[in-house]
Order: structure tokens, then sequence, then C-alpha cells
């Protein structure tokens, strides 16, 4: 994942895998234990299984890393990210992703 990952985005990886409570310095399946529900302005919305993400305020991006389908990258015109367990319930969202 990381060979083709854009450039711009390596120094946050590299952050989020050597955070204090990170339990090794590549990614692990430990990573990618959440489902995310991403909703856009427009209503549309998309969902991955076993994925996490990071913010960019600088970039004004996220970037949803997933264990099977590797990365992907959204300009802030995201209304919402969620965390939804196994039942579909939201667990948390973080809505500061609005242009």
């Amino acid at each position: 994942m990381r060979n083709d990952l854009p450039q711009r985005w390596l120094t946050k990886l590299d952050e989020y895998l050597h955070r204090p409570e990170a339990k090794y310095s590549n990614l692990s399946l430990a990573d990618f234990h959440n489902n995310l529900r991403i909703r856009f302005e427009d209503g549309s919305n998309i969902y991955f299984k076993y994925a996490f993400y990071l913010k960019d305020i600088e970039l004004k991006e996220v970037a949803v890393f997933t264990e099977h389908c590797g990365y992907h990258i959204f300009p802030f015109c995201l209304e919402k990210v969620e965390i939804v367990d196994i039942h579909s319930k939201i667990v948390s969202t973080d809505s500061a992703v609005i242009d």
C-alpha cells in the first residue's frame, strides 16, 4: 500500500503508525477493525468494511485505508464520516470534514 500512496500522505501514515498506542510499525490487522460510512454533501454515501481513516486539515483531504481494497482519498466535500459497528449502529461521527 505504501508503494503507491501519494507522497503527501506518507508522512501522515507514518505519524499514525508511530503513535504512542501503536503496537506495530507497519499496518496490521489490528488497524482495520472499524467499518466506515462516509456521507457526501450531495446525499450519496459509501461504506467500507475493515477500515480506518485519517484526515489532513492542510490538504483538505480524508484518506480511507482498507484491509482488502487499498486506500481511497477524498476531498473535503464530505458531510461526515461515521464509524459503524457490526450491528450497523453508529459508534462515532466526525462531521468536521466539510470545506
